[in-house]
């Protein structure tokens, strides 16, 4: 009775939040995928609508009354622009209330150049939210997010040249952009000046061709974070899975297709942090559990901390390791691990 509880109350919040813009004061959008991150630790009814309602107090900004109506023939019109995030997800909603989401997703990412890096990551994981938990609003959102926002990041891969390993493919980047001062005060302007440089175009190697990519890119990027948890490596993390639950859906040609773009965008990512940190090496040791964990991330008004616990429970999960546990103990109460 609880869980339906909970699902009917995180339903009605994410119906609730259509009324939001896709930015927020000083930030984007994070309510939905903190909703549903809270409902998946567990969180009560009433700390789902606490969580919302001061959301909408402190961060959340109106949506733009949409105006206009386009049909599905005209949603790629309106690439890379940021002011059409309403009329596209009424789009979205509309097509996928007629033939279902995953269609709608499928076409959407057939149609144009993948673009994971859109919004700091958040449009693919704002997707995939919406996709785990079946919401077809979020779903449209998510869509129209990336398609509004569109952020491509381009790069020459010749599959001749592949990394080691994604580390070194990781270096490899790094090395090519050493010196650059990367201007920009969020991860969205240094992604696109990364984006730009022709240095980076050139420098990205395949990934290594022998091991399954989604899965050594979650090692990885777990790695990176437990070295030096920075805001960025956090990103990676999320996106990561996020790709994941996008992926599984869709036919496996156009994964194939998908993945090289995922892993150029992280390639970005990583050059912004300006490559490995000498964080902790020591093996993770922590006195919480995951139990102590979830319930300290749903009592968090944070959303990053929240989605950034939620994604290392469910990756603990799916492909065990200390990691998870330790780094989102680490984030949630810094003196406890």
């Amino acid at each position: 009775m609880e869980n339906d509880s909970i699902h009917l109350k995180l339903r009605e919040l994410l119906d609730a939040n259509a009324r939001f813009g896709l930015s927020a004061r000083g930030t984007t959008n994070h309510c939905p995928m903190a909703l549903i991150a809270l409902a998946g630790m567990g969180a009560s009814p009433a700390r789902l609508q606490a969580f919302f309602d001061r959301w909408e107090r402190e961060y959340a900004l109106r949506a733009a009354p949409v105006d206009i109506v386009i049909s599905r023939g005209e949603w790629s019109r309106y690439l890379g622009n940021p002011a059409a995030f309403g009329v596209l997800r009424v789009c979205f909603l509309d097509w996928i209330t007629n033939v279902g989401p995953i269609a709608v997703v499928t076409e959407v990412l057939r149609e144009v150049p993948f673009a994971p890096a859109t919004q700091a990551f958040h449009g693919i994981i704002r997707l995939a939210y919406g996709i785990e938990v079946r919401h077809a609003g979020e779903i449209a959102s998510g869509l129209a997010s990336l398609i509004s926002s569109h952020l491509p990041v381009d790069a020459l891969i010749n599959e001749n040249r592949a990394a080691q390993s994604i580390d070194a493919g990781f270096d490899h980047v790094v090395r090519a952009m050493s010196g650059v001062d990367l201007q920009g005060s969020s991860i969205t302007s240094r992604l696109r000046a990364v984006a730009t440089d022709e240095r980076f175009a050139s420098a990205v190697l395949a990934p290594p061709p022998d091991a399954p990519l989604l899965d050594t890119l979650a090692q990885a990027a777990i790695e990176a974070y437990w070295r030096h948890a920075d805001f960025t490596i956090l990103h990676m993390v999320t996106a990561t899975r996020a790709a994941r639950i996008v992926f599984d859906e869709l036919p496996d040609t156009l994964v194939e297709q998908l993945l090289p773009r995922l892993w150029i965008a992280l390639c970005a990512a990583y050059v912004t942090v300006g490559g490995r940190k000498n964080g902790s090496a020591a093996s993770p040791d922590t006195a919480l559990d995951w139990i102590d964990v979830c319930k300290l991330a749903v009592d968090s008004n944070d959303d990053h901390v929240i989605k950034m616990a939620y994604t290392c429970l469910c990756e603990d999960r799916r492909r065990p390791s200390p990691l998870y546990l330790a780094s989102a103990a680490r984030l949630i109460q810094p003196r406890a691990s």
